[in-house]
């Protein structure tokens, strides 16, 4: 969070797959290949002010999101970077 910008609000949340989030076929705008082979999703559709990237690793179903204001700066690119260093 950052208390002087607030559109430079970044989360990563992170939920056992058990209670995993799922997200509706309209609202995917692009799929991603991680390193591990496994698959993310990125959506700016289901949610009215964030953008983010879905993905599960070890059990755990991961959501690392970032403010539409702020999207041209933090891109789907870059959350892919950060979910494939996620070890």
């Amino acid at each position: 969070m950052n208390k002087a910008l607030s559109e430079n609000h970044y989360a990563i949340r992170g939920r056992p797959v058990e209670n995993k989030i799922k997200i509706r076929e309209g609202n995917i705008d692009r799929t991603f290949k991680l390193n591990d082979g496994k698959t993310a999703i990125y959506s700016t559709k289901a949610s009215g002010v964030i953008n983010f990237l879905l993905f599960e690793k070890d059990g755990w179903q991961y959501m690392l999101s970032v403010d539409k204001r702020i999207s041209n700066k933090v891109t789907s690119e870059i959350l892919v970077e950060i979910a494939n260093s996620i070890k």
